[in-house]
């Protein structure tokens, strides 16, 4: 599917991964998951499987929730945060960065571990991370 190989891509993900999973496109949303939930049928679910990308019609723009599970193979668009910045992007920040990344869509990680999406437009960094609350330090009661 064109959709997971621009995601595969751009960040540098290798094919092997996606190999094992399978996909499909439902409005304006790519779904991955392995080939056995999505032949679910025993009752009619709203979707399968976890939500990859979401399409626009110039772009793909991938899913903080896909690219926790899958940026840990990308090679690719990565940009690394300080415990500062993470916690000023998880709270919606924008920051400004110089990193070894292409304009667009980055994954972001904190001590190697993906926490989500950032749309990087040098040199600044905009969270695309879901928000549902904002962080708070300890003892800030």
């Amino acid at each position: 599917m064109k959709h997971v190989r621009d995601i595969m891509e751009r960040f540098g993900i290798p094919e092997e991964v996606f190999k094992r999973l399978a996909a499909i496109e439902a409005q304006d949303t790519v779904f991955v998951g392995t080939p056995e939930v999505m032949k679910f049928t025993a009752v009619r679910p709203m979707r399968c499987g976890i939500r990859l990308c979401r399409l626009f019609p110039y772009s793909v723009k991938p899913t903080s929730f896909a690219m926790q599970v899958l940026g840990r193979h990308a090679t690719r668009n990565i940009i690394d945060l300080s415990d500062e910045q993470t916690r000023s992007i998880i709270n919606g920040n924008e920051l400004r960065v110089e990193a070894e990344a292409d304009n667009g869509f980055v994954l972001l990680r904190w001590h190697e571990f993906v926490i989500g999406v950032g749309l990087y437009r040098k040199p600044v960094l905009k969270s695309q991370i879901p928000r549902f609350r904002s962080v708070e330090e300890p003892g800030s009661d």
